[in-house]
């Protein structure tokens, strides 16, 4: 059962920076993936986070792009938090593609793992140039 997360480099506009990536988050039951825009140091603060994830048993660290609802194209939500005092932990992954029926899709599931898998995550995410690097993978432990 292969839990893991996979960003793509679809695009990238010249003109303005603009990145177009994929999401692709599977936790072996579930699955799912949404297209969505952003620029190289769009998983900066959330690799940050990652790298000294959990600093407290309470702590969690969110990346999170749109909203749910008309006003946005999309809703992603990725927030890694410990359910276990012992420090096991999960990420919570929400993807909205907010379409009207019938399009659409979305998707609301865990990933379990422990902190230094997520620390991993987040030493991928922050060394990640999405300019030179066209897709990173991580799979969780």
């Amino acid at each position: 059962m292969t839990q893991e997360i996979r960003i793509s480099v679809l695009s990238i506009d010249e003109g303005d920076d603009t990145i177009q990536f994929q999401i692709e988050a599977s936790n072996g039951i579930s699955s799912t993936s949404q297209v969505f825009y952003g620029y190289t140091d769009n998983f900066k603060e959330f690799a940050t986070g990652l790298l000294s994830f959990p600093k407290t048993i309470t702590d969690n660290v969110k990346y999170e792009l749109g909203e749910s609802g008309e006003r946005w194209a999309y809703y992603i939500l990725l927030e890694a938090f410990c359910y276990e005092s012992n420090g096991h932990s999960a990420i919570h992954i929400i993807i909205d593609n907010n379409g009207k029926r019938p399009y659409t899709n979305k998707s609301e599931f865990f990933i379990t793992t422990v902190p230094a898998s997520l620390n991993k995550f987040g030493q991928i995410l922050n060394a990640w140039n999405p300019r030179t690097e066209k897709e990173i993978t991580w799979t969780a432990e």
